[in-house]
């Protein structure tokens, strides 16, 4: 039994029994996420589970059932509740070098692609890609060969998975089978190894993404394999995305698939997954010339684009606090004040990637003396650039097959 999923058993019972809500945290809140935990976490789950029925008898003796408020779909009829989805924790606000803090430095400098978890502050590496290119019937197809976080050892495992999105939180994956397009989307628990649910859909999809609550998927949907070339880059012969689903994962249950013109935009990739606005009210799709978010509802109507939406020039944009943006690739980089445009900092990386707290980014650091941009790895950079981390090793070669891609997620 692992720390969270004894978490969620005793919440449970609190709910049952009234016993306090907070026992499991108080109970868990010194354990942390050392690596040692993968041996530890059985015999201490055992000691808290024995503590947690001692104090829940007197209680059971005297209170019935807390009230539960099923799931219910519009037309007002119950849904089965498949996903014990829980809210996230929230992320650490702080970088921390303590290891066994939620916001602690996690590195892996000795393997690339990396075998031991990686993470600083409120952003781990949940998975990542390595990938290879063969010939097929279409054209050239990428391949990717995915590796998920295993949340017992803290380890990347190898998977037989085609796609995979992982939620905020780290609890869940949501996963593809190989031959993309599929028509089933998988719900994997990254504690248990398990497929939770897989969810039916009448229109094949070729890539998932979690909503910034981690309770909805929106799923992406295409005529064939997504990533197949048919011929020159820009040449506009993709794949390109026809509609989407929005997901309830909680009841595992796939909303009326939207249609959504494949011209809509300017983008001749044959991969255009849909990702979710900041607040979850909305999707979008990236339109490259010039390359910005055109954003819809969740029935695939056009929308204007969210009052605070930021045009950002990198992948890690606004800083958590709203107040500072990261700015474009390019040695060395910068991060100015939204504020003022003011440039606060700027940081000896190629790119800035993500956000580990308001004072620090993971960012692709080059190796050596930057004489090879393609010879790169993940360092943790603060923002006034003073001091950076090496946080995976240098890989080689990012233009060969072979390279690995991390996937960031909120911890």
């Amino acid at each position: 039994m692992t720390p969270r999923v004894l978490k969620e058993t005793l919440e449970e019972w609190a709910r049952e029994a009234r016993v306090p809500r907070d026992l499991a945290d108080r109970a868990l809140r010194r354990s942390g996420r050392r690596r040692l935990d993968a041996y530890l976490a059985p015999a201490f789950a055992t000691g808290i589970v024995v503590l947690a029925v001692m104090l829940a008898v007197p209680w059971l003796r005297a209170a019935g059932p807390a009230p539960v408020r099923p799931a219910v779909s519009p037309s007002g009829a119950p849904l089965r509740q498949v996903i014990p989805l829980r809210p996230a924790d929230d992320p650490p606000v702080k970088v921390t070098f303590d290891e066994r803090s939620r916001g602690g430095v996690l590195t892996d400098t000795r393997n690339s692609p990396p075998k031991e978890m990686i993470a600083a502050g409120r952003v781990a590496v949940s998975a990542y890609w390595v990938w290879n290119t063969r010939a097929t019937a279409d054209g050239e197809t990428l391949d990717r060969t995915w590796y998920l976080l295993d949340q017992v050892t803290l380890r990347y495992e190898k998977t037989d998975w085609g796609y995979l999105d992982v939620a905020p939180g780290l609890r869940y994956a949501a996963v593809l089978e190989k031959d993309l397009p599929v028509r089933r989307i998988g719900i994997f628990d990254m504690e248990t190894r398990k497929i939770r649910a897989w969810i039916q859909v009448d229109e094949p999809v070729g890539g998932v993404a979690w909503s910034p609550d981690g309770t909805r998927l929106v799923a992406t949907a295409y005529p064939r394999h997504p990533d197949v070339r048919m011929g020159p880059v820009g040449d506009g012969r993709g794949a390109a995305r026809t509609g989407f689903y929005v997901i309830d994962v909680a009841t595992a249950t796939a909303g009326e698939f939207h249609a959504v013109d494949p011209d809509a935009v300017d983008n001749p990739n044959g991969r255009r997954d849909f990702g979710w606005s900041d607040d979850g009210a909305l999707i979008y799709e990236w339109d490259i010339s010039p390359r910005h978010k055109v954003f819809y509802d969740l029935e695939g109507n056009p929308r204007d684009a969210p009052a605070d939406y930021v045009v950002t020039e990198s992948e890690a944009g606004v800083s958590p606090d709203g107040t500072l943006l990261a700015g474009r690739g390019g040695l060395p980089t910068k991060v100015t004040e939204r504020a003022t445009g003011a440039v606060v900092g700027r940081q000896r990386v190629l790119r800035l990637l993500a956000w580990a707290d308001d004072d620090h980014l993971i960012a692709l650091g080059c190796a050596g003396s930057c004489g090879n941009e393609f010879a790169n790895g993940l360092v943790l950079v603060s923002v006034d650039g003073a001091k950076t981390v090496q946080l995976s090793a240098n890989r080689k070669n990012t233009t060969k097959p072979g390279s690995w891609e991390p996937v960031f997620t909120l911890r």
